[in-house]
């Protein structure tokens, strides 16, 4: 009975540890794609949680644009993805999402049903210099490296 006891209270101790490594990872991605989208929504730039990916070191986000703003579109990226490590580093934890590059891509709609993407990385420094207003956006656009396909 003693045995069936210990192996128990093992078991348990070690779900309950991997829970609470499970949810505190949880949370800091929660909190990064809140923020993200609370300052898409502000710029009325749509996203989708599925658009983010979320690597050790590069923070990915895809967005869609009209043929017209694409720019501003990928600026908003930029800028809320700031916003968001921005905010993972002042809430503290240990456990925060604090990726160092961010790549933002653009999807936008070309002639004849095709779609141009258009796509830049930066270190997750530029993007908070962005989102804090520290960078101005011409500056920004400058340092990035757009590609198109």
């Amino acid at each position: 009975m003693n045995k069936i006891y210990h192996k128990t209270a093992k078991y348990i101790s070690i779900l309950t540890c991997l829970s609470l490594l499970v949810f505190n990872y949880t949370f800091a991605n929660y909190a990064f794609k809140k923020k993200i989208k609370s300052v898409c929504s502000s710029y009325r730039v749509s996203v989708n949680a599925s658009a983010m990916d979320f690597d050790s070191n590069l923070f990915s986000l895809t967005l869609e644009s009209n043929r017209n703003n694409f720019e501003m579109v990928m600026l908003v990226g930029f800028a809320s993805a700031g916003q968001a490590v921005s905010h993972q580093n002042s809430l503290g934890l240990s456990n925060a999402y604090v990726p160092q590059e961010i790549s933002i891509r653009v999807n936008v709609p070309s002639s004849k049903g095709e779609t141009m993407v258009f796509e830049a990385t930066c270190s997750s420094n530029d993007a908070i210099q962005l989102a804090a207003g520290t960078l101005d956006s011409s500056e920004f656009m400058q340092k990035i490296d757009l590609q198109t396909s």
